[in-house]
């Protein structure tokens, strides 16, 4: 080495360069200008021999080997806009020619950095990632990622034998991201990043922004351009911006690209999956798909997404998928993606500790790990987390023109304590349970949506009742245009497993959600998480044997459809028998085309003006019956359930007077009922019934639901059965009135009979009343004379007493005198005795 080569040479960072320390090697690697000449380094560690090819002037000069680990440097004449070759000879002999990596500056600048930092960098997946392009007519890939508290990071692949010393990349800025050119980097190269923390550990990672991915669980990120196909729906997406969320019809079928692809052989090609939902959408009358995630996710875990740009091998590659997207779009079929910006799973080959640290989770397990499942909460306090989300939101929406997003439950980072105990939570600054962060993520990312693209709808699952979630965020709400009713669906459902016999207890089960239905713009969802199998595990909620199951799975399809909100199904192909599927496929086609053709079924959703209870407290007998409404009165649909087991005639209140017809019945043999039909127009009749002043009759199915069409009389009819209601008025009139007189007649006889009956009953209560009285006086005599004669009794005896001692002594007197003096004075006083006797008596 010459004294002058040795004196050029910066050896500190030279070593950061061979023991892969640091964060800046385009500083010491490459060509830098030193005064008349250039000083380049390179450090090829498997290399032999490196020589630097000057294009300019052909000449080539030999490196010298500075560092045996394989830091070369050769000082060469200096050219004006240098372009040059390193011509690399191996321990084989084996010779080739690469473009040095780090002749090549970065290509973000001060702006983006900003942007990013501060979360408004919408398109950065352009900047990060993988981007093959020519720049300076060197074919390569340019590399960037974000890892802020990474000590040093290499781009490995298969353009560099996925060594990490090699393709050491450049910090450009505080916010920590790294970029770097690789020459010579393809499509289709697999490649990784090597990060190096400050303690030293090296991780493996894959690219958070890669556009695919192969391995196991996407461990390998795959470089890939994002070309466009030749789109043809120019005309479906003018026709989206006037979408309508209020009033446009909106049937979402739920399914998974995967289960599709598993009824083709591997010799099938997307092109015959993507014609097999076609038809199987267009079959059952659906407006609408709602695709499963399609990004890269962990097998059998749809919402585990492991690469969040990057589409799973189920689901095609890019322009299969575009494809997918555009066929679905000419056929007139709305194409939604499940989204899941709440979480991500715990990966050592994901997104968790990406840097070496807690980056796009939070560091507090308090906040960022979930309780239950262990997932990873995303940090929404960190703006470029927040960006790398709604990013990720708009390349689905902009390159793959997809129509709306459906984010997986919201309700696990809008809480804080979201099924976590008391202490195993930290409050927002205001003390609260809020999650205020997500929150302002939340209005950021509907907002962001509907202005980039008009007419792109958003929907959510939110089970902790969070209000206004579909009110704008100009009025206070969270932005989403619609959320799944997820009180109904439980409600429902939780109603149809009950026997028939059982279901009058629980009524209240099926009329609650008209309480709170207009508080939001639903969607009514039968959804994978609620019938894990599609219809198959629909049809085994429902009570009784198979023709029962079928009748009930009838009726709940049939409820979904005429109840007020949009309509949600999860269908898995094959779910049930032939013979079933045939059946579920006719009605469902059949109430999807009532639906959209009806707008009494859908125009006034976000309305209570257009739903009306005729009867909603039959409980005993299971009965429910409503009007539907639009804003043309002669569209009115009469919808009677029966929810009971057993066979109804019903005389129904309807609202208007006029003709209804039978539009559809849920037990027609079309779809596999017994055919108890209501054949024919049925003319209302004059009869007050649920509070109407007219009223049908009909005959309803067990388990069954029938709509009616609602036809009013013509001109001439209205005056004829004006005519004829006058008559019939007339003579109710007279037969009132008669009947009015015949009871004032009554109420006469009446009143005149209770007269006569009153003096007669007054006159045999005053003979009673004498004639006790009599009695009463006569049985007091009895007792008067009792006690007097018992005391005569005893006035007797003491008298008898007396006498005889007056006897004995008048008798010795009597010797005295004469016996005619003593006779006389007996008798006189016996005499006296018998006349007071007497008088006392």
């Amino acid at each position: 080495m010459t004294s002058k080569l040795y004196k050029m040479m910066n050896w500190p960072e030279i070593e950061e360069i061979i023991y892969s320390d640091g964060d800046n090697p385009h500083r010491i690697l490459g060509a830098h200008k030193v005064g008349n000449s250039y000083l380049v380094q390179a450090f090829y560690p498997d290399a032999d021999t490196v020589k630097v090819r000057v294009e300019q002037t052909g000449k080539e000069y030999e490196m010298e080997l500075t560092d045996e680990a394989g830091f070369f440097a050769a000082i060469i004449p200096y050219v004006d806009k240098l372009k040059y070759q390193y011509i690399i000879k191996d321990a084989e002999g084996k010779e080739h020619t690469v473009d040095d990596p780090y002749a090549f500056g970065p290509l973000m600048d001060r702006e983006d950095f900003i942007k990013f930092g501060s979360g408004i960098h919408y398109h950065i997946y352009e900047k990060l990632g993988a981007h093959p392009m020519v720049r300076n007519g060197v074919a390569g890939t340019e590399f960037a990622v974000w890892a802020p508290t990474a000590a040093r990071v290499s781009v490995i692949g298969d353009f560099n034998n996925w060594d990490g010393r090699t393709c050491q990349m450049h910090r450009l800025d505080p916010i920590g991201i790294f970029e770097i050119f690789v020459p010579g980097a393809k499509e289709n190269d697999g490649y990784q990043f090597e990060i190096k923390t400050r303690s030293g550990l090296v991780y493996k990672r894959p690219d958070p922004f890669a556009f695919e991915s192969k391995g196991e669980n996407g461990v390998i990120s795959v470089v890939r351009s994002l070309k466009q196909i030749r789109w043809t729906d120019e005309k479906w997406l003018a026709n989206r911006r006037k979408f309508d969320l209020d009033e446009d019809p909106l049937s979402i079928c739920e399914i998974s690209l995967e289960a599709f692809a598993d009824r083709h052989d591997e010799k099938s090609s997307m092109k015959d999956i993507t014609a097999d939902i076609l038809e199987y959408v267009k079959n059952h009358g659906f407006n609408t798909i709602e695709l499963m995630p399609v990004m890269k996710h962990l097998p059998g875990h749809f919402y585990h997404i492991m690469d969040f740009f990057a589409l799973d091998n189920s689901s095609g590659s890019t322009n299969e998928f575009m494809t997918f997207v555009n066929t679905m779009h000419n056929a007139g079929v709305r194409v939604i993606l499940d989204w899941v910006p709440t979480f991500f799973p715990k990966s050592s080959c994901g997104l968790s500790d990406f840097d070496g640290r807690a980056l796009f989770e939070y560091e507090d397990p308090r906040i960022g790990v979930h309780p239950k499942s262990g997932d990873m909460i995303f940090d929404y306090g960190r703006k470029e987390v927040t960006n790398f989300l709604i990013s990720n939101a708009l390349y689905w929406i902009e390159n793959f023109h997809i129509d709306g997003l459906r984010t997986s439950d919201i309700s696990r980072i809008l809480y804080l304590d979201y099924d976590r105990k008391p202490g195993e939570w930290m409050p927002n600054i205001y003390g609260g349970n809020e999650n205020l962060e997500a929150l302002e993520f939340l209005k950021q990312f509907n907002t962001i949506v509907h202005k980039n693209n008009p007419g792109v709808i958003t929907i959510t699952k939110e089970t902790a009742c969070w209000p206004q979630l579909t009110d704008s965020v100009d009025e206070g709400g969270l932005g989403f245009d619609f959320k799944w009713n997820n009180g109904w669906t439980r409600d429902f459902l939780s109603y149809m497993q009950n026997d028939p016999l059982f279901r009058a207890g629980h009524h209240d089960e099926l009329t609650f959600s008209l309480i709170y239905s207009y508080t939001e713009r639903f969607v009514l969802a039968f959804t994978h998480e609620d019938v894990e199998k599609g219809l198959e595990g629909l049809y085994y909620l429902m009570p009784g044997d198979s023709s029962q199951k079928m009748a009930n799975l009838r009726l709940a399809l049939s409820f979904m459809m005429v109840h007020p909100g949009r309509k949600h199904l999860y269908m898995s192909p094959d779910a049930l028998t032939i013979d079933q599927s045939v059946f579920v496929e006719n009605l469902l086609k059949k109430l999807n085309e009532l639906y959209f053709d009806h707008d009494a079924l859908h125009e006034l959703d976000g309305s209570d003006s257009g739903f009306e209870w005729i009867n909603n407290m039959a409980s005993d007998q299971c009965m429910l019956s409503f009007v539907r409404k639009s804003t043309n009165d002669r569209e009115t649909l009469l919808v009677v359930a029966n929810m009971a087991g057993v066979e109804r005639e019903y005389e129904i209140g309807v609202p208007v007077d006029g003709r209804y017809t039978e539009i559809f019945n849920s037990d027609s043999l079309n779809y596999g009922g017994s055919g108890l039909l209501n054949e024919g127009r049925i003319e209302s009749k004059r009869n007050d019934i649920d509070g109407r002043n007219y009223s049908i009759s009909i005959k309803i199915a067990p388990v069954s639901l029938a709509i009616f069409s609602f036809t009013p009389y013509t001109e001439q009819e209205k005056k004829i059965r004006a005519i004829k209601e006058e008559e019939e008025l007339r003579k109710e009139k007279e037969r009132q009135e008669a009947l009015e007189a015949l009871k004032q007649k009554q109420s006469l006889e009446e009143q005149k009979l209770l007269e006569q009956l009153k003096l007669k009953y007054e006159k045999e209560l005053a003979e009673q009343e004498k004639a006790i009285e009599e009695k009463y006086e006569k049985i007091e005599e009895e007792r008067i004379f009792s006690i007097v004669t018992d005391e005569a009794v005893k006035g007797l005896s003491a008298g008898k007493k007396a006498s005889t001692a007056k006897k004995t002594t008048k008798t010795t007197n009597a010797k005295k005198t004469t016996a005619k003096t003593g006779s006389k004075s007996a008798a006189k006083s016996t005499v006296k005795k018998t006349t007071n006797k007497s008088d006392k008596k």
